[in-house]
């Protein structure tokens, strides 16, 4: 059994929704685990569309990696792991380019172009990728998948990195007003040297 986070996209909207109600309905055979459907605006934003229907599975709650995944790229899609969003969504990047990087979430960010939708799902997929790709391909659309342990790797690197930068920010806080207070009572002391004019 091969565990992946799989990007699902196709031509159409509609495709979309129309493929979602295939897997949702045959999410055990198909070794879907988790999934949602999920829009990008013009700007790059990820959101989830409101309502049920929209997810499958384990959902979206803390026991989902796809709910993770998808608050990592809930900002303008690209911002992380520190890619700005020309990086990877528009014209600047396709999936295929966005896939020599080497970067499992990077590749799967690519896939998400704005003003469009797709389908993020987390498998556990037994023996073979054929029956998912067979759904896929019925509807017209193409599958990206990315090993998990991939995925996992990463998003634990890009906490790690958050906190690091977030210890660093802090401390170069620290040192600014250090050398603010310092700074301020040199000046006070110049002051007072001036105007009593004694060295």
């Amino acid at each position: 059994m091969t565990d992946y986070v799989a990007a699902i996209n196709f031509p159409e909207r509609s495709k979309t929704y129309e493929a979602f109600s295939k897997i949702r309905a045959d999410s055990e055979r198909l070794g879907v685990v988790s999934a949602a459907l999920v829009e990008v605006d013009r700007e790059g934003r990820l959101t989830v569309p409101e309502g049920e229907n929209t997810r499958a599975g384990l959902g979206m709650g803390t026991g989902s990696l796809i709910g993770v995944l998808v608050g990592a790229l809930g900002g303008p899609i690209g911002m992380l792991l520190g890619l700005g969003v020309g990086a990877l969504t528009g014209a600047a990047v396709d999936a295929d380019r966005a896939g020599t990087s080497g970067l499992a979430v990077a590749t799967l960010a690519g896939t998400l172009a704005p003003g469009t939708n797709e389908i993020l799902a987390q498998t556990s997929e037994p023996g073979s990728t054929a029956p998912l790709d067979a759904v896929v391909a019925e509807q017209g659309g193409t599958i990206v998948r990315r090993p998990l342990d991939e995925v996992l790797g990463e998003l634990e690197a890009r906490q790690v990195a958050e906190e690091e930068a977030a210890k660093a920010a802090r401390k170069a806080l620290r040192e600014r007003k250090r050398q603010e207070r310092k700074d301020s009572l040199d000046q006070r002391i110049e002051a007072l040297r001036a105007k009593f004019g004694r060295a």
